[in-house]
């Protein structure tokens, strides 16, 4: 599972240039000639300062361009390739807001992993493998249950603050609906959960999870 989340990474570092650079916000003092970041995705460069005009390119999370001058809320840049063109200032930042993405991306895709490991465990639990081991009452059973998923919905919400390219941000939300369906039958354990369990790891997540693996590893 680690090894998946962190190719994942990797798919993101790709873009990165280390040229340091100072704030580029509103209100905010900027310095011209310095290297700033792309810190969306896909986001359109264009002629001119207006929406109206169409765009002539998407750059990349992360790619770097250089710091012309501040016109309203617009950029004045210079593209790697060379030209002068004009993109949003809140798609605009510096090398710190791109590393702040990035370790949010890390740790959308730790959390994940620990939480599908507790998911794991408290499946587990419900099989005792000893004279003194029992398994969690339906009470503890639905209130860890309760929380895995609160875990997994504060995970999913930051998957939008993430600097993920658009694929693994999918493949990463496929995965937690798959895991969101584990906890949803060991919630309903003595309801039918037990019997699905099971039968819905080999069948529906395994394939899931190695799919991801074959694309990712």
């Amino acid at each position: 599972m680690k090894n998946i989340f962190l190719m994942m990474l990797l798919m993101v570092s790709v873009f990165l240039n280390v040229t340091s650079a100072e704030a580029l916000t509103r209100g905010e003092q900027v310095f011209i000639g310095q290297t700033y970041y792309i810190i969306g995705r896909n986001v359109w460069i264009r002629d001119e300062p207006n929406t109206n005009i169409e765009p002539v390119a998407a750059y990349r999370f992360g790619e770097p361009v250089t710091l012309l001058g501040v016109e309203g809320d617009w950029a004045h840049v210079r593209l790697c390739n060379g030209w002068d063109r004009y993109v949003h200032i809140n798609y605009v930042g510096t090398q710190e807001v791109v590393q702040g993405k990035l370790k949010a991306a890390t740790e959308c895709m730790m959390e994940l992993d620990r939480i599908y490991d507790d998911v794991e465990r408290l499946m587990e639990s419900m099989y005792p493998n000893g004279p003194n081991d029992k398994a969690p009452k339906p009470a503890a059973r639905k209130a860890a249950c309760a929380k895995l998923a609160d875990r997994l919905s504060a995970m999913n919400r930051q998957l939008d603050g993430t600097a993920m390219p658009e694929a693994a941000r999918n493949e990463v939300r496929s995965l937690a609906q798959k895991v969101e369906r584990l906890i949803g039958f060991l919630n309903e354990w003595d309801n039918g959960g037990q019997e699905k369990y099971t039968p819905y790891f080999l069948d529906e997540f395994m394939p899931e999870y190695d799919r991801i693996g074959d694309i990712y590893r």
